[in-house]
């Protein structure tokens, strides 16, 4: 058998978390997983772990699994997913027998890379095999060498290491706090019919405020603001929409309620961080600017304080007499 029949790579990426999906996923291939930077949330053998930079994990063909961003740190994490013909499976037993429970790692830094590169070299593999610049044999054999040899280095590093124990060795995402966050990701996506997300209902409420805000260094509430704060400045840099209409849209009854929300989290008001972020509809600039500008939604949102410090001195400076 040829090793490209016996080992096939579907694909090497390295990409963030969703943000606000609830619904894990399998599939009817294996999956290696390298979480490569921040803490996300890993559904895992049955449980939801916060997971370190650094921690590999084995996904088996047909498992339940996901990864879901925290909010609070940037995340990123390799996924290499391939199928394998049972005969190479045979070949590594001592890896794909181990119970899911046994099939997280912490690696060190050179492992980490290592796993990186080798990520790195399929993916260029399976580029080049979509464009046609090498034979497709040659890019398919490479890969496929590349995959074994991925897959020898990870067998070792769990031959020779202790696995992560699920169970006494990590911390568990609190069930009660992890479905609340979600609620509110829910929520904040919503329109304005729906009405206000009211925390108090629940009598449980303030133990489990305390421990939410333990677990994601923000209250349920401040969660809640920041969100619909993020989704203002969109509207902000892609629609027309006034101040006061953004205001309503997010289910505030009164504009200066959400004035002061903005401002608490963005430094500045509303009609400030729009002006400050060359908002094209009254700067009169083109479509391509506003595009461009939507494509820096995300990093605006999640970085506030790279937008605020420069609009500060403008502002302060538009203001000298």
């Amino acid at each position: 058998m040829l090793l490209s029949d016996a080992l096939h790579p579907l694909r090497a990426v390295s990409q963030t978390p969703v943000l606000n999906v609830s619904e894990r996923h399998s599939h009817e291939h294996d999956e290696l997983c390298l979480i490569s930077a921040g803490m996300p949330v890993v559904r895992h053998a049955g449980s939801e772990v916060r997971s370190e930079a650094g921690t590999l994990f084995l996904f088996a063909r047909g498992e339940a699994h996901g990864i879901w961003e925290l909010g609070v740190t940037v995340a990123r994490f390799w996924s290499l997913e391939f199928r394998m013909h049972s005969q190479a499976r045979a070949e590594f037993h001592d890896l794909f027998e181990r119970s899911p429970e046994r099939r997280m790692l912490k690696l060190s830094a050179d492992q980490q890379q290592r796993f990186c590169n080798t990520c790195k070299k399929i993916a260029f593999e399976k580029s080049a095999l979509q464009k046609g610049d090498f034979a497709p044999v040659h890019a398919i054999t490479a890969a496929s060498v590349l995959l074994a040899l991925q897959l020898i280095d990870v067998a070792r590093w769990f031959s020779t290491h202790s696995e992560i124990d699920l169970v006494e060795g990590r911390e568990k995402v609190d069930p009660q706090c992890f479905e609340l966050r979600q609620q509110i990701y829910r929520h904040a996506s919503l329109s304005t019919s729906h009405g206000p997300m009211l925390f108090n209902l629940n009598p449980c409420y303030d133990s489990i405020r305390h421990r939410f805000r333990k677990l994601f260094g923000i209250s349920p509430r401040g969660l809640l603001v920041r969100l619909q704060v993020d989704r203002a400045k969109e509207l902000l840099l892609t629609s027309e929409l006034s101040v006061k209409e953004i205001a309503f849209e997010l289910g505030y009854a009164w504009q200066q309620d959400f004035a002061r929300a903005f401002k608490t989290c963005a430094g500045m008001s509303p009609s400030q961080w729009r002006q400050c972020a060359g908002d094209p509809l009254s700067a009169g600039r083109s479509d391509e600017v506003l595009s461009k500008n939507a494509m820096r939604i995300s990093e605006t949102a999640r970085r506030p304080d790279l937008l605020s410090a420069s609009c500060r001195l403008s502002i302060s400076q538009s203001q000298i007499p």
